[in-house]
């Protein structure tokens, strides 16, 4: 009866899609090169999207992997990924 119960189990979670997909920030989102709000970390960044999940997690900042908008994208001044709350998604726009 375990091994049956350890099957099921298994195959549920194996069969759980990844919540993975695009999103927008809240207004007034600040972000960071560092897990910290400082501001000799902030970053003056144009309007951007986040992939989520995080790519790391701590202390309540959560780094992002940034998209940035077709005009944007190859600044190669812009950084890849930010600091920001880990509250600060709002809107899914790519599931």
């Amino acid at each position: 009866m375990r091994s049956i119960l350890a099957a099921t189990l298994t195959l549920a979670a194996v069969a759980q899609p990844a919540a993975a997909g695009i999103f927008t920030v809240k207004s007034g989102t600040i972000f960071y090169s560092q897990p910290e709000k400082s501001a000799r970390f902030k970053l003056d960044l144009p309007e951007v999207r986040v992939h989520v999940p995080p790519l790391k997690d701590t202390q309540g900042f959560c780094q992002f992997e940034l998209m940035y908008k077709i005009a944007d994208r190859d600044n190669p001044k812009l950084p890849k990924t930010a600091w920001t709350r880990c509250v600060a998604t709002d809107t899914v726009i790519l599931n």
